[in-house]
């Protein structure tokens, strides 16, 4: 039910925007109406991902973290780039998941896209990373910064790829 109710506003909103029938295919007019880019105003539950502070770390930077093959044969989660980082002062900018109600939290995820229901979660651990607060972060459902000592997890039992320690909200 819910799905023949999602498809039918969406075919009235194509239709009321010109689109029906047209494949998605704009005339060179329409163009311009049609971007792909993250509006401003979109809710937070649309969202593509958290935006990019200047001086954060980007997310795709830590996504590069998996098995690497170095040329001496060893093997690491993280390539040299992401190995420089570790034990570094970094900020990153993102959405906040606690691990329990509360408004402020010591312990908790931040993550490069919200966490706004289980079926949208981020798939990829290395687009998430552990934050231990040296003081208590208030929750917020926007984008928060907080800035620490970056962990990169080689050897331990953690699924997640990184940790920050000693942070705080900057």
């Amino acid at each position: 039910m819910l799905r023949r109710q999602f498809l039918s506003r969406f075919s009235v909103s194509a239709a009321a925007a010109g689109l029906a029938g047209t494949g998605f295919v704009c005339a060179a007019g329409d163009a311009a109406a049609i971007s792909i880019e993250p509006a401003q105003d979109v809710p937070a539950h649309l969202r593509l991902g958290a935006p990019q502070v200047d001086g954060a770390l980007d997310w795709d930077l830590l996504a590069r973290a998996g098995e690497t093959r170095f040329q001496d044969g060893t093997l690491s989660r993280f390539p040299a780039a992401l190995q420089a980082l570790d034990g570094q002062d970094v900020a990153i900018s993102g959405y906040m998941m606690p691990f329990r109600d509360g408004k402020t939290h010591r312990e908790f995820l931040i993550g490069a896209q919200q966490f706004h229901c289980p079926t949208c979660m981020i798939g990829d651990l290395s687009r998430l990373v552990a934050v231990k607060a040296a003081e208590a972060v208030t929750y917020a459902e926007q984008p928060i910064l907080v800035r620490g000592t970056l962990r990169l997890l080689e050897s331990e039992q953690s699924p997640l790829f990184y940790r920050l320690d000693a942070a705080r909200a900057a």
